[in-house]
């Protein structure tokens, strides 16, 4: 058994611990072309500032906004895929990252919006929603799993996430691989009609944005007030000067309204 194989398996054999309060183990699909099913605890979500789009609150109408705005430049272009990053770990892209893909799904736009959790280095996304992954996309990555056997549905309509499960150092050299461009087509061939999220790991921790980067669409960048400095955010916006930087997210201030979102 190499190195990776043995990774994957540890991650397996950590995730039969018991669960925390709120926490709940997927359900596989008895259909092969459908995905798995989880119940995600309300009170959970929440907790962990996830908004389901029926919240009255200013950070809710703030992810309204966002979501209208990033809709509006993704479809004008014709636009597929967009990715969510920050400068550093900490600045809040994966929680933007996940009400951002929520707010789409439900905005009824005709589209199946897929949530993917690309940080394979420190995947959160489904410890934010309250489930617990048997697998994920490093299985796709490494050895084409077929993807209903990995995307979860969480019970939000026209909603799903591809999670991430077991964590690898070595995350730029599996992205590289080729499998990034098969993991795209069977994202489209399953769902034609389809708009992707990725949530990416922090620009200046790792070089795994840079290798998928080109196969991503539009880039949005997540600021944290008074913790990303002017210095980290230039550095970011140069490595990826190629691509297509749709706007910026300013991220944890002291009044969420929609003038905390600048394009």
């Amino acid at each position: 058994m190499d190195r990776i194989t043995k990774a994957v398996e540890r991650t397996r054999q950590e995730q039969d611990i018991t669960l925390q309060p709120g926490e709940s183990r997927i359900g596989h699909a008895n259909d092969a072309t459908e995905m798995c099913r989880v119940e995600v605890s309300q009170e959970l979500l929440h907790q962990n500032r996830i908004f389901l789009g029926d919240e009255a609150s200013d950070y809710a109408h703030a992810y309204k906004v966002l979501r209208t705005r990033v809709w509006h430049q993704m479809r004008s272009n014709g636009w597929h895929s967009l990715a969510v990053t920050s400068a550093n770990p900490g600045e809040g892209k994966t929680l933007t990252a996940i009400n951002l893909a929520i707010s789409l799904a439900r905005m009824e736009i005709g589209r199946k919006v897929i949530l993917v959790d690309l940080d394979m280095r420190r995947p959160s996304v489904h410890r934010y929603l309250g489930f617990r992954p048997e697998y994920g996309v490093s299985d796709f990555l490494l050895s084409g799993m077929p993807l209903s056997t990995i995307l979860v549905d969480i019970g939000v309509e026209r909603f799903a996430v591809l999670p991430g499960c077991a964590s690898f150092a070595n995350s730029s050299e599996i992205l590289s691989s080729g499998r990034m461009v098969q993991l795209l087509n069977e994202l489209k061939r399953h769902f034609p009609s389809r708009l992707v999220i990725f949530d990416l790991p922090p620009m200046l921790a790792a070089d795994d944005v840079l290798v998928v980067a080109p196969h991503i669409n539009a880039f949005l960048l997540v600021i944290e007030e008074g913790k990303s400095s002017a210095r980290d955010i230039a550095k970011t916006a140069e490595l990826l000067k190629d691509s297509n930087i749709i706007g910026s997210v300013l991220n944890k201030t002291p009044e969420a309204t929609q003038q905390n979102y600048g394009y």
